[in-house]
């Protein structure tokens, strides 16, 4: 049976003296910082330098899944948390208009003749639900509830009277 030797590629560590690098204060960060950095880079750490790579490979990796005009939006940024940062300001906040929109285009769904209610329409609707969701602005399971309850036609009268007369709303799984 072979025996596997194991090879410590891992270099080895280096205690870097920062006794000359002017302490921080709320005044001095730009200076600090370019001290801080000009001795990290100067010694090459190997840490920081894997560290880099990696993060410029989670970047490069990121970027490729961002829409032209996404990619705009990050140009000025360097790192993958200065992106995340970004996009993260930029689309995860719902705007006020956005939500309007959502909810323009559930009372859309509900007006009409009552004859909408095909599945098509009901995957529109969950699928519009699971976007206030997404938005951080979930509906309530009643809100939702009435929302399709509004669109059936009379053909549904009797399924309608039974879901509203009981004491809990049946749930709404998808």
């Amino acid at each position: 049976m072979a025996s596997l030797d194991v090879v410590d590629t891992t270099p080895p560590l280096l205690n870097i003296n920062m006794v000359n690098v002017t302490k921080l204060t709320s005044l001095n960060f730009l200076t600090w910082s370019l001290q801080v950095h000009s001795l990290l880079d100067g010694h090459d750490l190997a840490a920081f330098a894997i560290w880099r790579r990696q993060d410029k490979l989670i970047y490069s990796g990121l970027l490729g899944t961002l829409s032209p005009s996404i990619q705009s939006i990050v140009s000025k940024t360097t790192t993958t948390a200065e992106m995340w940062k970004k996009l993260s300001a930029t689309y995860a906040n719902p705007s006020w208009g956005h939500i309007q929109q959502l909810l323009l285009q559930l009372k859309q769904y509900s007006k009409g003749t009552k004859l909408w209610m095909t599945i098509c329409k009901v995957l529109l609707l969950v699928s519009t639900f699971d976007q206030f969701a997404l938005l951080g602005k979930p509906l309530e399971h009643e809100e939702q509830l009435e929302f399709i309850l509004t669109g059936l036609s009379e053909d549904y009268k009797s399924v309608i009277e039974q879901i509203e007369g009981r004491e809990t709303p049946p749930s709404l799984s998808h």
